[in-house]
């Protein structure tokens, strides 16, 4: 999984959180894993008031096998399928109103 990557797809069961400056659109660019890739890193983009910010979190992998981490509230996250050319990442972010948003992102 480790590499240079780029978001192809986003979906999400809130649209308004990946919408042109959501919170959740994010621009994938790198993905590390460390600690037998107990702990991955992920560095991305994000757009908010006209601005592009590079963001990295450390998502710390769960006994499921899923990984957490910190970003706009709380967000589970897994890669579900994985090609030389692509990974599907499948996350549960809940925000700070507790607010739950179900996300696939596509690398």
């Amino acid at each position: 999984l480790e590499g240079k990557w780029v978001t192809i797809a986003i979906a999400a069961d809130k649209v308004d959180k990946i919408e042109k400056e959501g919170p959740l659109r994010i621009y994938v660019r790198e993905l590390t894993c460390s600690e037998a890739c107990n702990k991955m890193g992920v560095t991305f983009y994000v757009n908010a008031n006209g601005q592009c910010s590079e963001t990295k979190v450390i998502g710390y992998r769960q006994e499921d096998g899923k990984y957490r981490t910190q970003f706009e509230g709380d967000n589970i996250f897994e890669p579900v399928h994985a090609t030389a050319e692509n990974i599907v990442f499948t996350s549960k972010n809940v925000d700070r109103a507790g607010q739950t948003t179900n996300l696939i992102f596509v690398v």
